[in-house]
């Protein structure tokens, strides 16, 4: 599940070719990294969904239908962290990564 998370990522930062992603952009480069170290990834990716839907219906963008996918893809994954992957943290802060 590792290599396909840290793939997918991969995939949908490369993908982003707006200015206005910036954020997103940023973000993805850290979990990226952070992919390999990490035992258990489920709770990261959680955070990642999260500020990736956070920051796009804070910031209006508009994401093309392979990267809704992936987000989807990602969120999957993402749902093994249970309900409390991101206790009391704030979505959109970017320094929780």
């Amino acid at each position: 599940m590792k290599n396909k998370s840290k793939q997918i990522v991969h995939d949908f930062y490369n993908s982003i070719d707006q200015s206005n992603m910036g954020d997103i952009k940023e973000v993805l480069l850290k979990v990226y990294t952070k992919l390999d170290d990490s035992k258990e990834n489920a709770p990261l990716i959680n955070r990642l969904v999260n500020f990736i839907y956070f920051t796009g219906f804070h910031q209006k963008l508009h994401f093309k239908p392979e990267q809704e996918s992936m987000i989807r893809k990602l969120s999957k994954i993402g749902q093994n962290a249970g309900l409390n992957g991101v206790y009391r943290s704030s979505y959109g802060d970017k320094t929780q990564f």
